[in-house]
């Protein structure tokens, strides 16, 4: 297991260095997935004081793991397509959960944990784009292969990095060099239950 580990850290080094990155990158379809969410730092030496993730269409029945210190907010919307879970319709859902309330300091790292379901029929790849505001600043882990497509400079407003070092820096992290803040993804595959999407 820890050569395998060892052989993901070399292969995928965005992966590992990335500053919000899910500890999960593969889920089962079908499956409870447990989003684990960590933050290695803050906003150019200024502490973290709120963390936002927004949930992807895919996940189902997302709950958030409570920290001590930390206050909860949870958004829920309007399905387009409503869904059954244990007898009930359900047409309204999590999309999107804020810890705020509490300080973590630039030096120090933490995790953020959500547990859901991972949606029958969902997109290969999921999601969970990050906002992360800070006492002076903020950044937002948003940038997808397909954003980027369209986008030309739609990170121009994050604090701190505005130097040249400190893009090439983050460069590498996430799908290619271009994406300098990548939303942390997760990579679908088919469950046990032989479940197709």
């Amino acid at each position: 297991m820890k050569s395998k580990l060892l052989l993901a850290a070399l292969l995928l080094p965005g992966l590992v260095q990335a500053h919000a990155s899910l500890e999960k990158v593969e889920a089962e379809s079908g499956i409870y997935y447990k989003g684990v969410m960590g933050i290695s730092h803050g906003c150019d030496g200024s502490a973290t004081t709120k963390v936002i993730i927004e949930i992807p269409d895919g996940v189902r029945g997302v709950k958030p793991v409570p920290k001590a210190g930390w206050q909860l907010d949870i958004v829920k919307e309007q399905l387009a397509k409503p869904y059954e879970s244990h007898g009930k319709t359900v047409v309204e859902d999590v999309r999107k959960i804020t810890w705020y309330g509490n300080i973590l300091e630039h030096a120090h790292y933490d995790e953020f944990v959500f547990r859901g379901q991972i949606a029958v029929g969902n997109s290969s790849k999921l999601y969970f784009p990050v906002k992360q505001e800070c006492v002076v600043g903020e950044l937002n882990w948003d940038q997808t292969p397909e954003s980027m497509k369209t986008a030309t400079d739609p990170h121009s407003e994050h604090a701190g990095h505005g130097k040249a070092e400190d893009k090439n820096a983050h460069a590498g992290h996430g799908a290619g060099p271009k994406m300098d803040y990548p939303a942390p993804v997760v990579t679908v595959i088919d469950g046990q239950g032989k479940h197709h999407h």
